[in-house]
Order: C-alpha cells, then structure tokens, then sequence
C-alpha cells in the first residue's frame, strides 16, 4: 500500500487535508521496482510501505515525466477503484497544463488579468469590436459593457463574462442621511413649515370635532321635542276622555 506522500507537490496538494491524506486502504498487487536515485533530477513523490518508490517526478528539457510504478489494472491495484483516482487525473492534466482555468465572472469596469506570455494580445467586446493590446499588457480595463468578451493570445482564446453589478438592482429607497453622504442635493423642509403643516392638520381636526359636538347638541334637541310632544298629546288626549264622564245629564 502507499506510505510516505510528499503532499507538498502539486499532484497531491488537493489531498493534504487530513480528511482526504488517507491513501492507505488503496491495496497495491504488483509494481516495478525504480531506483530513483540513478535518474538525475528526480524527485520521489509518493513511497510504497515497503519504501520503493511509487510515484517519480522526473524533469525532462522544459517539461517534466511522471512515473507510476504501478498501474490501475485491476490486476496491479485498486487505484482505479478508489475515489481518489478522478483528482489524481486531473491534478495530473492540470499540471500538464491540459486544463483550462475556468472562465471567471467579473463587473463592469473590471480590470480583467490577460493570460501570461508577453505576446500581442486581441480582445473581442460584445458588440463586435476588436481591441489589439501592446505586448507585456498584463490587464484589460475596457470593460464598459456587460457581455461576453474573448481574448485571443498566442493563437488560444479563451471567454469570459462580464456582468453589470448586483447593487444596480436594488430597488429599495435609500435614507436621507445616505443620499447626502453620496452628495445628492436634498431640500429638508424647514422646521417653521413644518409646524405650520402640523397646527393645520390639529385645527382641521379641532373643526371636525366640533362639528361632531354640534350634530350631537341637534341630535338631543330633536328627541327632547319629540318626546315633549309626545307627553303633551298623550295628556291631551287624557282630558278629553275624562270630560264625557264627568258632565251632567
């Protein structure tokens, strides 16, 4: 089984956390015996437990060989069965330089980083326009529209978006305090007028209120004469009954 890993090199520095620095339970069937200390350069990035080396990094001109002295047949290992073969591929490719850096999301007005190389670099803006930068341009600052944007250097392109910022779309009103901060012009009424505002609004309720007095003062009157009326007719109307009985034949 793997041993010693040198989780400093690149092909094993996504593993370095301790919670996936486990290589143990990956059961090693055969692999071929190197002496790493023949090969000028070479650097012994992984052991097996028995302290052969198990994975060589071998510089070779301007590029560099990486020697797996077993394979991940099932017949020599369960390498290829493990969950740590996937990111092992593709730690492996991108040190290679096979991977492609993710296209990035920047803001309008973004200075955008240009891919390193000191050649003349030509940029595409959305709408169509070519912008040729001088060689040793390290950014590119013309983003003033959002939009997709290619940037072609040494005959690779490569894409990114531009995006307008999520703050134009906020919606909610801003306080006082910070539209003055921001050197808006506010015209704050003044404490006069506003007490005017305020003694108008407490009359007119005043007004209301004592219109509201006055309908009840009506209100009461109407029912103390309908109710004076009333006694009146019912007393009246007593006499006259009275009278009959109380004649002489």
């Amino acid at each position: 089984m793997f041993g010693e890993i040198d989780f400093q090199h690149p092909l094993f520095a996504p593993f370095a956390d301790p919670r996936f620095s486990d290589f143990t339970k990956i059961h090693i069937w055969k692999y071929r015996k190197l002496d790493a200390a023949a090969i000028p350069g070479a650097r012994v990035v992984a052991k097996f437990d028995s302290a052969d080396p198990a994975l060589v990094d071998i510089p070779v001109g301007k590029g560099r060989l990486i020697v797996l002295t077993t394979g991940w047949q099932p017949d020599d290992s369960q390498l290829a069965v493990s969950s740590k073969f996937v990111p092992l591929l593709f730690s492996l490719l991108e040190l290679g330089g096979g991977v492609a850096p993710a296209p990035a999301q920047w803001l309008v007005g973004d200075a955008v980083p240009l891919p390193a190389g000191g050649g003349a670099v030509t940029v595409r803006t959305p709408d169509g326009t070519k912008v040729a930068l001088p060689a040793g341009a390290t950014s590119f600052a013309q983003t003033t529209r959002p939009g997709i944007y290619e940037i072609t250097a040494d005959g690779r392109t490569q894409r990114f978006a531009v995006n307008l910022d999520p703050n134009e779309s906020r919606t909610a009103p801003l306080a006082i305090d910070e539209l003055e901060h921001r050197g808006v012009p506010v015209a704050q009424s003044r404490p006069e007028a506003a007490r005017a505002a305020d003694n108008r609004i407490l009359l007119a309720a005043v007004e209301a209120e004592n219109r509201q007095k006055l309908w009840r003062w009506f209100i009461a009157a109407t029912l103390a004469a309908l109710l004076a009326e009333t006694a009146l007719a019912g007393w009246t109307a007593r006499r006259l009954a009275v009278k009959p009985e109380g004649a002489a034949p």
